[in-house]
């Protein structure tokens, strides 16, 4: 849907007015979705009325239950609606949005963890642009230490039920000790080099990676022999946005 799909000119030339248009098309109420995006009904009003502007994070929340384009409601520059972030709470945001963000005062502050494209990127120590391939976006509260944190995509359904296909999970880097993640789901290397989502148990020099799924026989324990690889562990996941549906 393009700006210029008989959307009135006239009729967007401010941010309330980008919002309320926008939310019409998509034959939602106000009440419904200032409830998804965490606000009250009055706050809403009082956005497409132009006496508030919403906050990045409230503009992020639309774009993600909603796919509303948060560049366009502010700007009005590109598209009104982005259909790639359907199905993930990732946000691509420049570093003046960041700073934005990840400087909001009170309680409802945010930050933007970096969401890889590879999870053998969580691994390295330094990252670059383009194993970025955008951010979640995370309440305080959730990542108190947000520099430890690097988040991925599950592929695949061996961890179901806990980690459905598609899941997003944040890892923290800084938890590599053996010892201190048994029990725990981590990222880490096999002997051939894959890098997994399992749960660990630690059996003398052997690291036992497992699936959740009840069906064994389909994914089988992967062993790691800690004389052949020295600390498979990349972190330990501590965070999970999961498909419930």
């Amino acid at each position: 849907m393009s700006r210029n799909e008989s959307w009135g000119e006239e009729a967007l030339s401010t941010i309330g007015q980008r919002l309320r248009v926008v939310r019409n098309r998509l034959g939602t109420s106000q009440t419904d979705m200032a409830e998804q995006v965490g606000v009250s009904q009055g706050t809403l009003a009082d956005y497409e009325s132009g006496r508030r502007k919403p906050s990045m994070p409230v503009l992020l929340a639309l774009e993600h239950r909603f796919h509303i384009n948060h560049q366009w409601v502010l700007s009005g520059d590109g598209d009104p609606l982005r259909t790639e972030s359907a199905a993930r709470p990732v946000i691509t945001v420049d570093d003046e949005e960041r700073a934005r963000l990840e400087n909001l005062e009170g309680r409802d502050s945010y930050y933007a963890i970096p969401y890889l494209r590879d999870a053998a990127a969580a691994g390295s120590g330094l990252l670059m642009e383009d194993q970025v391939a955008g951010y979640c976006i995370i309440h305080k509260r959730v990542a108190p230490r947000p520099d430890e944190l690097r988040c991925v995509r599950i592929s695949g359904s061996s961890m179901s039920p806990t980690l459905t296909d598609g899941s997003i999970v944040a890892i923290n880097t800084t938890i590599r000790d053996v010892s201190a993640v048994t029990g725990k789901i981590v990222c880490a290397h096999t002997a051939e080099g894959e890098v997994v989502i399992k749960r660990l148990r630690h059996r003398g020099r052997h690291v036992l990676l497992y699936s959740d799924n009840p069906v064994q026989e389909k994914y089988p324990p992967i062993v790691v022999d800690l004389r052949e690889v020295e600390n498979p562990i990349i972190g330990q996941v501590v965070w999970a946005w999961v498909d419930l549906r």
